[in-house]
Order: C-alpha cells, then sequence, then structure tokens
C-alpha cells in the first residue's frame, strides 16, 4: 500500500491543481465574499504545489509518462481558470485570457498528436519561464499594479507563443528523427 503511494504521490499532488482550478471557478461565479483574495491565496498555494509535485517526482524516483502528461494539463487548468476570473473581474484585459486559450487549444491538440506518435510532450524550461511569467503578473495585477502587470502579462503572452514554436519545433524535429 505504501509503496503505491509513494509512487504516486507526485501525481496525487499534482492533481491538486486541477481542483484548485475548479475551486477558483467556484469562488468567482458564486460571488463569494471575498472571492479575490481567497481565488489568489487558491492559486498561490496551487502554484506551490507545482513546485512540490517535480521535487518529490524526482526525490521518490516516480517520475511516469502519465505525469509529465497531467502535469502541464494541471497547470494549464489552474492558470486559465485564474486568468478567466481576473479577465471577468475586470483585473485584466480579456483578449490575454483568448489569446492564452487559444495558445493551450492548439498545445492540447499538438500533444495529443504526438502522444498518438508515442511521443510524450512535457514542459521545458520555456514552458516554466512562461507560467512563472503569468504568475507574477497575475499577482501583480491583483494588488494593482498596474500598467507594470500589463506589461509582464503582455510579455507572458509573446513568451508563451514562443514557447509553443519551441515545443512544435523540438517534437516535429523528434518525429522526423524518430
Amino acid at each position: 500500500m505504501w509503496n503505491k503511494i509513494k509512487n504516486n504521490s507526485a501525481n496525487i499532488i499534482t492533481s491538486i491543481r486541477f481542483f484548485v482550478a475548479i475551486a477558483i471557478l467556484i469562488l468567482y461565479f458564486s460571488n463569494a465574499e471575498n472571492w479575490l483574495w481567497r481565488c489568489l491565496g487558491l492559486f498561490i498555494f496551487g502554484s506551490l504545489t507545482d513546485v512540490i509535485d517535480g521535487f518529490v517526482a524526482r526525490k521518490c524516483h516516480c517520475v511516469s509518462g502519465f505525469g509529465k502528461l497531467l502535469d502541464p494539463i494541471c497547470d494549464k487548468s489552474m492558470m486559465l481558470s485564474m486568468i478567466l476570473v481576473l479577465a471577468l473581474g475586470g483585473y485584466i484585459y480579456m483578449w490575454i485570457f483568448i489569446a492564452l486559450a487559444l495558445k493551450e487549444l492548439i498545445m492540447v491538440i499538438g500533444a495529443i498528436f504526438f502522444f498518438n506518435k508515442k511521443i510524450v510532450v512535457m514542459s521545458n524550461w520555456y514552458g516554466k519561464l512562461s507560467t512563472l511569467l503569468f504568475t507574477v503578473a497575475v499577482i501583480m495585477a491583483i494588488f494593482g499594479l498596474q500598467p507594470y502587470s500589463d506589461w509582464i502579462l503582455t510579455a507572458a503572452v509573446v513568451w508563451t507563443v514562443i514557447t509553443m514554436i519551441q515545443y512544435g519545433v523540438y517534437y516535429f524535429k523528434q518525429l522526423k528523427n524518430g
């Protein structure tokens, strides 16, 4: 029993971000009191699980193909939910959510395509930097640090497009060579 938990601990921690994404949406759409600050707390908690799950996976030697696929899905779910509620709440521009959602849709379609070719698309430092930029910009937007948060959000959108192109080039080369 302990081995099963240990071997899946990183994936369990990763899955928390998916539930954080749902909770963020519920808080916003239920008009909960102090929804913004509660969402921020959940978002920070979820962001910490992103750091912890990678550490646990390496420490417990439980890195898996499923985990490599699950991690970006949970990251994207949490980020998109937070960006959406901030856009709906008027804290950031809706075009940022739309741009990010379209990019993520393209990435998911690409990941499915490569997965069908037995290639697992996993995150790299380009994607991690993109996530970091969005995280910093989200926190700055909540604290009303415009126009700086707008600049970082714009940089994050540009960087995420660069990241998508980098992923595409890398994985198409793998497909061609493999």
